[in-house]
């Protein structure tokens, strides 16, 4: 299994918002696999990987951005990403295709780590304010700041597409 900080590995409360958006999980997903998925694409992707203990599929909808061409999930409340293991592929239906990634939880200490939470809270300013104690500034990017603390208690996954997917 990857590692990384503590901070991450115990969670807040979730608020009210995400714990409604999570019970149309199921919508979403079906959303996601039909030929409509240009409605949501854009930002959600499902992710499907291996319980680390059980060994039973799942298959999840999260939000994501792209840095320089590669998807990168951030979380801060779930707990999905234990059971990414190193080398381990997963199953994405990104943007209508089916394709499959390595996940890689990036170091936390790293600029990668810092430049995809800016970016994917800079394209989910809700997620910030919800569940990330990040403001945004006038220009409506998070503040660096913020930023720089809450990336200390994040995991950041970087989804390397394999091959012929990418």
């Amino acid at each position: 299994m990857l590692s990384t900080s503590d901070a991450a590995v115990h969670p807040a409360p979730l608020p009210l918002a995400i714990r409604l958006l999570r019970r149309l999980n199921p919508l979403i997903a079906s959303l996601l696999r039909s030929p409509l998925h240009g409605v949501v694409s854009r930002n959600l992707l499902l992710l499907t990987y291996l319980g680390a203990k059980s060994g039973v599929r799942r298959t999840l909808p999260l939000s994501y951005v792209e840095v320089a061409g590669r998807p990168y999930l951030c979380t801060r409340s779930s707990l999905w990403w234990r059971n990414l293991r190193a080398g381990s592929p997963v199953g994405l239906q990104l943007r209508g295709r089916r394709v499959t990634a390595t996940p890689v939880i990036v170091d936390l200490a790293t600029a990668e780590a810092l430049d995809a939470l800016r970016a994917f809270l800079t394209a989910n300013p809700r997620t910030g304010e919800m569940l990330y104690d990040v403001r945004a500034g006038s220009d409506r990017r998070p503040v660096e700041e913020d930023l720089r603390r809450e990336v200390r208690r994040s995991v950041v996954v970087r989804l390397d597409l394999r091959g012929a997917d990418r």
